[in-house]
């Protein structure tokens, strides 16, 4: 930061790339975090998916005895 004469302070071009680095690393780890829950989402649909398969099949044995 810099202090100009009539007391107004003016951010420097590295406070401002600290800024933005910050805002960076923030918004990559929701990415990261939202990407990591998505996957979990889509792995756990699929072998819900795959038991109902399953339960239908028994479900069809079972009836046709």
């Amino acid at each position: 930061m810099t202090l100009e004469k009539n007391n107004v302070v003016r951010l420097s071009a590295r406070d401002w790339i600290s800024i933005v680095g910050i805002t960076v690393g923030i918004m990559g780890s929701f990415l990261v975090a939202y990407l990591h829950h998505d996957r979990i989402l889509t792995r756990m649909m699929t072998q819900q998916e795959m038991i109902e398969y399953r339960l239908v099949k028994i479900e069809e044995k079972i009836e046709r005895r």
